[in-house]
């Protein structure tokens, strides 16, 4: 189905991110990495949601930057943080998954800008663009052992 995903680098980024508190909480899940590239999903819970029943914008950022991260650690496989990053809301976000898609346009040395969407699912209807969203994904450099 996806004939740029690196198996090794989606478990990588799976691993990574199930070992941290928020991404734990937040289920997000990897489908496929690589070539700079990711699909992350997150299945859609009642405490994600805010008080009209749509998904939080907060939920729908979060998947979007993490798509980011995860699309530049694929291209410069290398540790990474998000150091901007802007996000245009495009619909209320209703459904029982939202899953997002990222793309690496350009991976230099320390930065690398990445691009993502983020779609909303239901049974029985055709997925929902929710948003769009841009970032510089901060490449770190290699940790070296200190010398005493």
């Amino acid at each position: 189905m996806y004939d740029w995903n690196d198996p090794a680098l989606l478990a990588r980024l799976n691993g990574n991110s199930g070992a941290q508190g928020f991404n734990k909480w937040f289920n997000v899940q990897g489908l496929a990495a690589g070539q700079g590239k990711v699909e992350i999903i997150v299945p859609v819970r009642p405490e994600l949601c805010q008080h009209h029943g749509y998904v939080h914008g907060g939920c729908v950022a979060a998947l979007a930057d993490m798509a980011c991260a995860w699309a530049g650690a694929a291209a410069a496989d290398k540790d990474v943080v998000t150091s901007n990053f802007t996000i245009h809301f495009l619909s209320p976000a209703i459904g029982t998954v939202l899953r997002a898609k990222a793309n690496t346009i350009r991976s230099g040395r320390t930065i690398a800008t990445v691009e993502a969407e983020v779609w909303a699912e239901a049974d029985s209807k055709d997925p929902k663009r929710v948003a769009t969203a841009i970032a510089s994904i901060a490449i770190l450099p290699e940790r070296r052992p200190s010398i005493e």
